[in-house]
């Protein structure tokens, strides 16, 4: 019997982690077999009904927020969105009314072995109308600040995406921080914005100055004169473009799998190659490695062949393996090109 275990203990140790997971995933646990799987993905007629019926954005966030450990009852403002009780469907109007605003909540050390921390959730007003960036900030009680760290999600998401870091992060001493809805996203506001510009850098530049002229508003209204600054998926480009305009006020930049970023390092020399009918289309059906290699002479011959393992070039030989009868790639639908290159999307709705 001990020599049974033994093997098997030396047969998983002995296993790659991939193969660990395949195994795992080829032979699922009875209790996986039990779970719903009713969330993800669905359908079409599931998930519109899940979103029509679904709860406000205050409720979603102090319901996401409330998993942060020792952290009992998070503070959550409800001048966007409605009161954490209510389950009704709320728009994105701003209620000034200050009965709305949530007071801070500390954490003692009893309750809070890292503690004590103070915990505070607030709509910052910017400038102009209907500009409101929606924080959640953690500081740690009778320490003096050293260090801001600033948090900003990715596309469509919000600051509740990182609950699970809060907690940990915010042990660091002399650390405080703070996490971000962007404009247009979260519990942040929705003012109304338009491109202006007619070619199609100019037009890149004013999207990105929407953004990251509100995030260094804000830090003018916080008065914070450095600080890190992290960003994932679309927030990391964020960052990037924040760090370019005004890199006189960040520490460090962290990037957590931004977008935006060529795989291939010789990208940064290649010439951008023209949209075809739509911006989502070419997103989609685009190959970057293929468009690198044939626009960019100074790439030498075996950056050319490519990584074996690399996504692109993955996909590149599957495609010479299925041979010449390949059917072509089906088109997008125009309507889908039309509403995404007019920036509609559910997370404008």
């Amino acid at each position: 019997m001990a020599t049974s275990s033994e093997d098997n203990m030396r047969s998983r140790t002995q296993q790659s982690p991939l193969a660990s997971q395949r195994a795992r995933s080829s032979h699922p646990s009875e209790a996986s077999r039990n779970q719903p799987r009713g969330y993800f993905p669905l359908g079409y007629k599931e998930g519109f009904s899940q979103w029509w019926q679904g709860m406000s954005p205050a409720v979603t966030e102090h319901t996401v927020l409330s998993y942060i450990p020792y952290l009992q009852k998070p503070p959550t403002h409800t001048q966007t969105g409605s009161a954490p009780p209510s389950a009704s469907v709320s728009t994105m109007s701003v209620d000034k009314d200050p009965s709305r605003e949530a007071a801070p909540i500390t954490t003692s050390s009893i309750t809070d072995p890292y503690g004590p921390r103070r915990w505070h959730s607030s709509l910052v007003k910017l400038s102009g109308k209907n500009r409101f960036i929606n924080e959640f900030s953690v500081e740690r009680v009778e320490e003096d600040v050293e260090n801001n760290l600033v948090m900003l999600h990715g596309y469509g998401a919000g600051l509740g995406f990182f609950y699970k870091n809060f907690e940990a992060l915010s042990r660091a001493p002399g650390w405080k921080l703070y996490a971000l809805d962007m404009l247009g996203m979260g519990r942040s506001s929705r003012p109304t914005f338009k491109i202006h510009a007619k070619d199609r850098e100019a037009k890149i530049t004013e999207a990105e100055n929407w953004f990251i002229d509100a995030l260094e508003e804000w830090r003018v209204k916080k008065g914070i004169d450095r600080f890190t600054l992290l960003g994932h998926s679309l927030g990391g480009y964020m960052a990037v473009a924040y760090a370019l305009k005004y890199p006189g006020h960040l520490n460090k930049l962290i990037l957590a799998s931004p977008v935006g970023i060529p795989e291939d390092p010789y990208a940064v020399n290649a010439d951008m190659p023209e949209p075809e009918d739509s911006t989502m289309a070419n997103e989609f059906t685009q190959d970057q490695g293929s468009v690198i290699n044939e626009s960019n002479p100074d790439i030498p011959a075996n950056p050319r062949s490519g990584d074996n393992n690399n996504f692109l070039n993955a996909r590149k030989n599957a495609g010479k393996q299925e041979g010449s009868g390949t059917p072509p790639r089906k088109p997008l639908p125009k309507w889908l090109t039309y509403l995404w290159d007019a920036n509609i999307s559910p997370f404008s709705l």
